[in-house]
């Protein structure tokens, strides 16, 4: 499967498999299994980024790309990834969607939580293995199934 353009992607999946394999005292390992899961999801919300960016003025155009980039909003990414429409583009984008929300929704949890939170290195590793399957699946669409869904991303939604 083609890799995307996005070096960063790729980078964060493998911070996040040294971040799971931390050894030492307690609190390190809990720190680095918490930030495992943050780089897990932003290693699939910059992958997101870059496809809309790809899509919209191309990689190679620096000058406006940023702006698209960076256009990318993570509640509505995570409510547009979970919608009809997304399962409509590619069964594939409906387990892309899911995999978002779970991380999403385990990023806050590794980043937000009080220190009592329970860390676990097996569920670490279950959701820096889902971010590397909902990036492989992303790598997979086909220009047509990337384009719609940058545009279900990135668009406003208007009220009829």
């Amino acid at each position: 499967m083609p890799r995307l353009g996005n070096l960063l992607v790729y980078d964060l999946l493998d911070v996040a498999d040294g971040l799971v394999r931390q050894t030492g005292r307690m609190n390190l390992r809990k720190a680095s299994m918490r930030r495992a899961v943050s780089s897990a999801y932003y290693a699939l919300f910059h992958a997101m980024c870059f496809v809309c960016a790809a899509v919209v003025v191309g990689w190679s155009r620096t000058g406006e790309l940023e702006p698209v980039y960076r256009m990318l909003d993570h509640g509505q990414a995570k409510k547009r990834l979970t919608s009809a429409e997304a399962a409509q583009i590619d069964p594939r984008v409906a387990d892309i969607g899911a995999a978002f929300a779970l991380l999403q929704e385990q990023r806050h949890l590794a980043d937000y939580s009080p220190p009592s939170l329970p860390v676990s290195r097996d569920q670490t590793l279950i959701l820096v293995a889902r971010a590397r399957e909902a990036v492989t699946a992303l790598e997979s669409l086909n220009d047509d199934q990337r384009r719609r869904l940058a545009v279900l991303l990135i668009t406003k939604t208007r009220l009829a």
